[in-house]
Order: structure tokens, then C-alpha cells, then sequence
């Protein structure tokens, strides 16, 4: 089955999603991000992947200034109530160790067996207390999205 409705849907579903996350994160910047779906019991979690290609990333991407790392992501199949845990990395540059973290979301009443949950994380920092090595922030080059 072609999910191509799908993912052009994501560009317009990304922008209204990644607007009031912006919105809500002013008057700071995000550093790092991350997106998921939860996809009712009626669906595929294909369904969910298809929201989340290159045209939503590009979208979440946009919505902060711009971003070069790939966007981690989550999708599973799961009725209301479910919880996913949504991974983070820095936005510019994977190899960042100290912005790899997650968050965890619940949608106590979502997704329907019908529906699509499709989750955009931002956060502006990485995690307090990071000593695990790698790449600083402040080293990023942001050529290649790793380093």
C-alpha cells in the first residue's frame, strides 16, 4: 500500500506541532530533538514511519533555524494510555554525547485504534552533569551532522 498521503500529510501536521513547541520553548532555543508516533491498534506502525520521513524532519528542523544531525525517532503500535520513549540528540552534530537523553510521553486517551499519536521533543540543553567524553557543543563543526 502506498503511504505517500501519508507522508505529505506530515509537512502540514510538523508545522502546526513544531510552531507551538517553538512557541513554548521561547525565549530559548532548542539544541537538540527527537520524534515519534504511536500508532492505534487498527493501523501499521509503517503508518507512523511514513509521518516521520525527511519531509516532517525537514519541518522540525526548520522550526528551530536549522539543524544537520539526523533526527532520532520512536514508532510503535499501541492503544491509549501507552507510553514512548522518545530519543534526543543534538540537533547539529550526533556525536555529542552529552545531548543524548530521552523523554518519556503518556497520552492517557490517545491513540484510538483509528488514530495516529505523532510526537515532536525539543530540548534546550543537554543532560546536567554529563561526563561520558565525546564531542563538546562547543566543537561542533555542523558540517556532516556528526561532528
Amino acid at each position: 500500500m502506498d503511504l505517500s498521503t501519508l507522508t505529505k500529510a506530515s509537512d502540514a501536521v510538523g508545522r502546526e506541532i513544531c510552531a507551538i513547541a517553538v512557541q513554548l520553548l521561547a525565549p530559548d532555543k532548542a539544541v537538540s530533538y527527537g520524534k515519534a508516533a504511536i500508532v492505534g491498534i487498527n493501523g501499521e506502525q509503517e503508518h507512523g514511519n511514513a509521518m516521520l520521513t525527511t519531509v516532517f524532519g525537514n519541518v522540525m528542523r526548520e522550526a528551530v533555524g536549522g539543524g544537520k544531525a539526523w533526527i532520532s525517532s520512536m514508532t510503535k503500535r499501541a492503544g491509549p494510555g501507552s507510553t514512548i520513549d522518545v530519543p534526543l540528540a543534538h540537533k547539529d552534530a550526533l556525536y555529542v554525547r552529552s545531548h543524548y537523553d530521552g523523554m518519556t510521553i503518556i497520552l492517557p486517551d490517545a491513540p484510538q485504534p483509528d488514530e495516529l499519536a505523532i510526537i515532536a521533543v525539543y530540548a534546550t540543553r543537554g543532560r546536567p552533569n554529563h561526563r561520558v567524553g565525546g564531542l563538546s557543543a562547543s566543537d561542533i563543526k555542523g558540517e556532516d551532522g556528526l561532528v
